[in-house]
């Protein structure tokens, strides 16, 4: 049974809870019943932040590796490996052989 399933059936005790005379018992079963869903929804949204995040990196990894695939275009005798380390070397600011104009457009 997924998330979702638990949830709709937690909130379906919830109600049937309300036919019941306010007791001692009954409102000690609607707080267990509310801690239960609070946890529950608590996963739930924690897993579509992981998910948005995992979009995200995923989206930054794909432009990096297609920015570093359209130098290898312009220098084919490079390989992937040594473009990116050269790539490294230019953020920290040393001199490297590609020359700037590629690096600001690589595109061909």
């Amino acid at each position: 049974m997924d998330k979702s399933e638990r949830i709709k059936k937690l909130k379906q005790r919830l109600d049937a809870l309300k036919i019941f005379p306010n007791n001692k018992e009954v409102r000690i079963l609607k707080e267990r019943i509310k801690k239960q869903l609070s946890n529950l929804q608590k996963k739930q949204d924690k897993k579509k932040k992981s998910q948005k995040s995992n979009l995200s990196r995923s989206g930054k990894l794909r432009r990096y590796h297609n920015y570093i695939r359209q130098i290898r275009n312009s220098f084919p005798n490079l390989e992937y490996n040594q473009i990116r380390s050269q790539l490294s070397k230019r953020k920290q600011g040393k001199e490297v052989s590609i020359p700037d104009v590629i690096w600001q457009n690589p595109s061909p």
